[in-house]
């Protein structure tokens, strides 16, 4: 798979309190998007070994989230993969 989105530069699980206090909760957004985006792919790989989903379905999956991550980054340059 392609690499996964980075973590938006200045933001930290510690300061997302602060974030919300100045009200920049686009900031936050984007934090826990990132997380989630990332834990995905492991949750993928969870089920398909659990036997939950097929190799298919895995690979289905695993090509809409690279479809995802391609087109917030052409929204948004700055967000874009990690190589």
């Amino acid at each position: 798979m392609m690499g996964l989105p980075r973590k938006p530069d200045g933001i930290s699980g510690e300061e997302v309190e602060k974030y919300y206090r100045d009200g920049r909760i686009r900031d936050i957004a984007e934090y826990c998007e990132s997380d989630v985006v990332n834990a995905y792919p492991l949750w993928l790989r969870y089920e398909l070994f659990r036997g939950r989903l097929t190799d298919a379905g895995f690979q289905e999956s695993e090509a809409c989230l690279i479809e995802f991550i391609e087109a917030r980054a052409s929204i948004n340059p700055d967000r874009s993969p990690v190589p």
